[in-house]
């Protein structure tokens, strides 16, 4: 394009564009790297005066598309000209329905860009257009309610009710599409109030708007949905799994409250692996469900019933090394402990048989409560508190691995009292040399100081705790008692790092007062590195393991808030008692 041209069409430059025009009469034929002409130049700024002289040297260029096949008439829906698109709605017919190539109109770009006088001028006298979708299988008003533009696509929905009826390459409606962006104010509302009938239609997933309101957590779209249609409380998806079964997988008790309040024989229902709502939640490792489900009626009927591999809720729990929902289930006079799944297995031989995936205090714990209620509920079995042979051939192999891990941490915190001990005798400023206080430390009046030693001894004291657990504990033979004073010590180690950091930044602090900026750069990195690195870390796991779907990332997803050592005291003292 000529760069004078360029200059015009940028800045609405009408004189300049006439005596260009004058000069060479096919110069506004000539187009920019992308495709566009000087009229698509002038409709993108707005330039009614300059698009009108424009379209009078040359009204083909009204059709004229850029390299993405966008028209002026598309330019100027996206940017919003409403006074721009006046002049090309009376050149340009059906001016709605110009496609790009990726199949959207201008009506698309205006509603993308929630430009509402601009709908409406592009669909006056032709509302029909507002049911025409684009290559991605999206209309107009699905593309408004993705956006959150819920005015506009009310008024879409007012402007032509017949839109309801679209599905997108999906198969979802604009209700499931109101659901998934929870648009409950407006545009929900306004299709409950015209076509009820959606809350039943289901997806290429097999599943309602129900589905998606439950698996949103959101109970007021829930409340909703029922109120308009309870029939969508008993729709199965692809895997036979109804609402109910969703709210379990995903531990929202107040939603199966609400579900089973207007629909109780739903609890009955179970998915395509012939699982209930009690075994979803234990897989899950959803106490809270597992608490609820368990004092309801029908409970009796859920607790022992199996799966389409014999697994009953316990099995599932204990497989997945929830010991937490382990310890419900098998003191819970209900369970019947000693069922056995189609490998012949009661959960604690199912525990036993597969693989910790790196998880040996997880896996430790669970049997632990599980034996612990075969001692209490099945004496005649394990009459001498002990296990028998092939089952001590199994806890061993378990407590091989830890035995190695202890052998590492014994290393760790013999190291970190190494260190705190020489700090403790190398202090920062050293000491006086004069009388009468000669030995002394030189900053002892300094808050950081005092800090610094009060954190170096909590590393030091509780390193040299961890060494003696660890060393103390190789001492048993039996890797029961051995493993269970190993999350001791892996606390008071975590306990140690985190005060050796401290006392790091509080030592570098108070000999760099001086430098205030410096001092406080010191304590920021200090401090929050290893804060988040010990808070997040669990998340940080979450999100790489996402990325795989080895046996190992899987059950540590489904364990990711057990992976901390503090809990692992919590749980193991509070089962000892």
């Amino acid at each position: 394009m000529d760069p004078q041209l360029l200059t015009a069409a940028r800045t609405g430059d009408v004189n300049l564009i006439k005596q260009l025009v004058d000069a060479e009469k096919n110069i506004l034929s000539s187009t920019t790297p992308q495709g566009n002409t000087a009229l698509h130049m002038a409709a993108r700024f707005g330039y009614k005066a300059l698009v009108e002289e424009i379209m009078n040297c040359q009204p083909s260029l009204v059709h004229k598309t850029n390299l993405k096949g966008e028209t002026p008439c598309h330019v100027t829906a996206k940017a919003g000209w409403f006074d721009v698109l006046l002049l090309f709605k009376a050149a340009v017919e059906d001016m709605a329905r110009v496609r790009d190539v990726n199949g959207d109109t201008p009506l698309h770009c205006a509603v993308r860009n929630n430009h509402k006088l601009v709908v409406w001028l592009l669909v006056e006298g032709d509302q029909e257009a507002l049911g025409m979708v684009n290559n991605a299988g999206q209309s107009p008003l699905v593309i408004a309610i993705d956006l959150g533009f819920s005015p506009l696509a009310d008024s879409i929905i007012f402007a032509n009710p017949s839109t309801l009826d679209h599905r997108g390459d999906n198969n979802q409606t604009p209700l499931h599409r109101a659901v998934l962006n929870r648009d409950i104010a407006v545009t929900m509302k306004r299709i409950l109030a015209l076509k009820p009938e959606l809350i039943v239609e289901q997806d290429y997933r097999g599943r309602n708007p129900l589905h998606y309101a439950v698996s949103s957590g959101d109970s007021e779209m829930v409340k909703k949905l029922l109120a308009s249609n309870i029939s969508a409380a008993y729709q199965e998806d692809d895997n036979q799994q109804i609402p109910l079964h969703l709210a379990a997988k995903k531990g929202q008790v107040s939603l199966l409250k609400l579900l089973l309040n207007p629909c109780p024989d739903t609890i009955e229902m179970i998915d395509n692996e012939h699982r209930n709502i009690l075994h979803l939640s234990a897989q899950n490792g959803f106490m809270n469900v597992v608490l609820y489900v368990l004092d309801l009626p029908e409970a009796e009927d859920l607790v022992n019933a199996p799966d389409s591999k014999g697994n009953s809720p316990l099995h599932l729990a204990a497989m997945n090394f929830h010991s937490n929902v382990v310890y419900i289930l098998s003191r819970n006079p209900k369970v019947d402990i000693r069922v056995r799944n189609q490998n012949v297995q009661t959960a604690l031989d199912a525990v036993y048989s597969i693989d910790d995936c790196g998880m040996e205090l997880q896996k430790h714990l669970t049997l632990k409560t599980l034996k612990s209620s075969y001692r209490k509920r099945a004496r005649d079995l394990l009459q001498d508190g002990g296990l028998h042979d092939t089952e001590v051939k199994k806890a061993n192999k378990i407590g091989q691995k830890s035995r190695e891990m202890a052998t590492t941490l014994l290393l760790m915190a013999t190291l970190i009292a190494t260190f705190t001990f020489t700090a403790a005798f190398t202090i920062p400023g050293g000491f006086k040399n004069e009388d009468p206080d000669e030995g002394m430390a030189v900053l002892i009046g300094k808050s950081a100081f005092k800090a610094f030693v009060v954190t170096d001894s909590i590393a030091f004291t509780t390193s040299m705790t961890a060494a003696v657990i660890v060393f103390w504990s190789s001492s048993y033979q039996v890797t029961e008692s051995f493993m269970d004073t190993l999350p001791f010590a892996i606390g008071l180690t975590w306990i140690a790092l985190l005060a050796m950091g401290l006392a790091f930044v509080t030592g570098l602090f108070v000999v760099l007062s001086k430098t205030l900026w410096l001092a406080i750069l010191v304590c920021v990195i200090g401090c929050t590195s290893p804060a988040i690195l010990y808070l997040f870390a669990p998340l940080f796991l979450l999100v790489f393991d996402r990325l795989s779907s080895s046996p190992t990332s899987l059950a540590r997803r489904q364990n990711i808030l057990e992976d901390n050592p503090f809990l692992f005291i919590f749980r193991l003292a509070k089962m000892i008692y």
